[in-house]
């Protein structure tokens, strides 16, 4: 019945919990030897922002090439007027190139247009489903919330160099408790889509082991749901985000091959594919920038 069933639950999360602790012990040693903080480091700060504007500049770029396309499904699908229609298509492309560029131009071109690039952005993500009558799509919602948390994680890893370059000399101690506030927020929405899919998830939710349980459903929701929440509560963050980097890159992989899926699908796959590997950039830049102030591993450090 139910109880035994709830048991069950129970000794495999601890299971897992143990084996999880036992893995990353074993790896972690390694990956520090092969993977100096320097290097993981560099590359982070390449690819982060990089993968966090992919999915921005494929759908500017389809707005771009296919033009056609996406004029009919604006009047015909949306129910718009041509000039409204073709209005809201440039809006969309002038938007997400133009914050594209402003956040992955140089950084040897002064000033920094970090911040306004991703302004724009933000906007657009939260127009984007209302422009594209996708506001009743959970799974989108949760995907835009995402992406919306690795934006402000951007912006406020933008705040910390430009506050950290203001204020050398200065004890490392005074960080803005309004800046912690807002790694925070990145942090939580930036879990928001892991959560939605360890309950949700047609594979591996939370609602799919009470109508066919599984032993691989109940090890993808309690791996998925241990994984965002020690994000989510910046426990051991910088290994945790890496992790589901890619574990998030390899599903992404199975999930959405859109070069072998037939055209009637391929751009909804295409699109899901560079949105994943979006949100893969956010969870790259919290590796690199780490918790912030208000965080289980701050408070660890503070505690020592």
């Amino acid at each position: 019945g139910s109880g035994r069933f709830r048991a069950l639950l129970q000794a495999a999360r601890s299971g897992m919990q143990q084996v999880l602790r036992q893995i990353q012990e074993a790896v972690e040693p390694v990956l520090e030897r092969s993977l100096t903080k320097r290097r993981r480091q560099e590359f982070l700060a390449s690819a982060g922002p990089l993968f966090l504007c992919l999915t921005f500049i494929e759908d500017a770029l389809r707005v771009l090439l296919r033009w056609k396309e996406q004029m009919s499904y604006m009047t015909v699908t949306m129910r718009m007027s041509g000039w409204l229609g073709g209005l809201l298509l440039i809006f969309s492309l002038v938007t997400q190139m133009t914050g594209s560029v402003l956040v992955l131009r140089p950084k040897e071109v002064k000033p920094s247009r970090v911040k306004v690039g991703c302004y724009t952005l933000l906007a657009f993500v939260f127009l984007q489903p209302f422009m594209y009558g996708q506001a009743r799509d959970a799974d989108f919602m949760c995907r835009s919330v995402t992406l919306a948390g690795g934006l402000l994680l951007l912006i406020w890893s933008e705040n910390d160099r430009k506050q950290r370059s203001e204020d050398m000399g200065l004890p490392s101690g005074m960080e803005s408790t309004s800046s912690d506030r807002l790694q925070l927020c990145g942090r939580v929405l930036l879990t928001f889509l892991f959560f939605f899919q360890a309950v949700y998830s047609e594979n591996g939710g939370m609602h799919r082991l009470w109508t066919a349980p599984s032993l691989f459903g109940l090890i993808s929701f309690v791996v998925l749901a241990g994984l965002a929440g020690m994000v989510c509560a910046g426990f051991k963050t910088e290994w945790s985000a890496l992790l589901l980097c890619g574990i998030l890159f390899l599903s992404n992989l199975y999930m959405y091959p859109f070069w072998s899926i037939r055209e009637g699908l391929r751009d909804f796959y295409r699109y899901y594919f560079f949105q994943t590997l979006s949100i893969i950039g956010g969870l790259m830049l919290l590796a690199l920038h780490g918790p912030g102030g208000i965080s289980l591993d701050k408070g660890m450090k503070k505690a020592i």
